[in-house]
């Protein structure tokens, strides 16, 4: 039995306007409107936007950040709740908020009626966000939104491959990477795009930025390719490194198959890579362990 989903990943600009940084956070509020907006007339069942769209350009300090992120989990469902309703289109919006007067990076999930649907807070946070007062999330909730079952993991949560499986545990059809990685490029990231549909027979979707479309894209900007990608890897659709949305129909009754995986015949993949897990064996994953000290690359001597 088929079942259509039609998803569009929004890769906002990089770089933004805006003199303040209250200024530049009502211009990214602008900026994503517009392209949900778009994404909803293009058909869209369900869209996402790229990690913390709010706070892009405004450089974030323990200081700074509470005061300007008090009201966004507000603003937020106020300006795309009825975006969401009209274009009868759910919305991920990732921001940085301040919820319960804690920082977070949290997905904030809006359904096709433009109802509050829940959130997920990131869960492996880097040392610069922990430095301006982020708070690290300890749950991998699943959304029954659009008529499919989603997971949400943000940046660094991909550096883990637990993350993706926790949520493939938890009943996951779809989990959308919003980030901020930027692109070093080549083999390295096009694993960390495919990688989780891979090894969990899900489709990924990673969200990011583009470049502004007169600059030429290269290795250490944010990456871009913002893209839909099937349970076998195949890229189904690919916003490059510019602005734009990646959109495609997948259908989820449509599984990944597997010739000769773990008995003779074609059988559907994901049920028996399930049944052959180990989780007896893998008590490492959650032992205690000491926090190791970073050790920085070595410096270039002077000639």
């Amino acid at each position: 039995m088929k079942r259509p989903l039609t998803i569009a990943a929004v890769q906002l600009p990089s770089v933004n306007s805006g003199r303040s940084n209250a200024a530049r956070q009502r211009v990214n509020f602008q900026t994503a409107e517009t392209a949900l907006k778009e994404a909803g007339t293009r058909g869209a069942n369900i869209s996402c936007l790229g990690e913390t769209f709010n706070m892009v350009g405004i450089e974030k300090t323990a200081k700074n950040v509470p005061p300007l992120v008090r009201d966004t989990h507000a603003e937020t469902l106020k300006r795309f709740a009825p975006i969401a309703r009209r274009h009868k289109m759910a919305i991920i919006a990732p921001i940085t908020a301040l919820i319960d007067d804690l920082v977070r990076n949290v997905a904030v999930v809006i359904d096709k009626k433009g109802k509050y649907a829940g959130q997920y807070f990131k869960v492996h946070c880097i040392e610069n966000e922990k430095a301006y007062g982020v708070v690290p999330g300890d749950e991998w909730p699943v959304f029954d939104v659009a008529g499919a079952k989603i997971g949400i993991q943000i940046c660094h949560d991909n550096s883990f491959p637990e993350s993706a499986r926790c949520l493939t545990l938890n009943g996951a059809e779809v989990i959308f990477w919003p980030h901020l990685m930027s692109g070093w490029g080549g083999e390295f990231m096009d694993i960390l795009l495919r990688a989780p549909a891979i090894h969990n027979g899900i489709h990924h979707v990673p969200v990011c930025y583009g470049c502004a479309p007169d600059v030429s894209w290269m290795p250490g900007m944010l990456l871009g390719r913002s893209s839909i990608i099937g349970p076998d890897a195949t890229i189904l659709a690919d916003a490059g490194h510019h602005p734009g949305i990646a959109l495609t129909t997948i259908d989820l009754g449509a599984p990944r198959i597997a010739e000769m995986f773990t008995r003779p015949g074609s059988w559907v993949w994901k049920p028996d890579m399930l049944n052959d897990r180990r989780p007896d064996t893998y008590a490492p994953f959650t032992r205690e362990t000491k926090r190791l000290k970073p050790i920085p690359a070595a410096k270039k001597k002077k000639r």
